[in-house]
């Protein structure tokens, strides 16, 4: 026999010490066995056995059962608990640990999602920044070339402008020039006859 008793499906392997007095207890029952076995007379190859023999042999065994078998069944279930409850603690954390490192992972995810939004967010904004460059520099030059072709218009239509006015302007002299001269003529002509009259008469000028 062994020194130890080993439950094979216990957790941890818990070990339960023999009492002192196991080793009495089994020869109790190996005596038992033989009352049994060796009982006289055979009837029909089965053994008559004295009951009262019997009974008795069964509370020398009750007596020989020792308080630290039960003590140590108390021992067991209480070690059986402790690691129930151990095994169920080591759950829950490896349940939290399991939904801490999802949630760890989710967040993780979650920052990449919002870093690749932000990276996207930033691209669109600085995309239509320079588009918005663009357009503005595009109108800028066409509103150049614009106010520099209606400038170029405007210089030459005041240029010819002016080159009208100066021609009305001598035009308008040679008239005058013209008239001034025609009536001097005119009036030389009139002090010409003037005096062909004034000499026709006798008189002097």
């Amino acid at each position: 026999m062994t020194d130890h008793l080993e439950s094979p499906t216990t957790p941890g392997n818990i070990v339960v010490s023999r009492p002192e007095n196991l080793g009495q207890l089994s020869q109790e029952i190996d005596l038992l066995e033989e009352m049994i076995l060796e009982s006289t007379p055979r009837f029909m190859g089965r053994n008559w056995v004295d009951e009262d023999k019997i009974c008795q042999q069964i509370d020398k065994v009750r007596l020989a059962m020792p308080a630290s078998i039960s003590e140590a069944q108390a021992l067991l279930q209480s070690r059986l608990n402790i690691l129930s409850a151990a095994e169920h603690h080591a759950d829950e954390l490896v349940q939290t640990a399991q939904r801490r490192a999802q949630m760890l992972l989710e967040d993780s995810l979650l920052i990449r999602q919002a870093e690749q939004e932000a990276n996207q967010i930033r691209r669109r904004v600085q995309e239509e920044c320079d588009l918005a460059r663009r357009e503005a520099m595009d109108e800028v030059n066409h509103m150049r070339r614009q106010a520099q072709k209606e400038l170029d218009l405007n210089y030459q239509r005041v240029k010819e402008d002016a080159e009208t006015l100066k021609a009305e302007a001598d035009q308008y002299c040679e008239q005058s020039l013209v008239t001034l001269e025609t009536q001097l003529i005119d009036m030389l002509k009139i002090v010409q006859n003037g005096r062909r009259e004034l000499r026709k008469s006798g008189g002097a000028i």
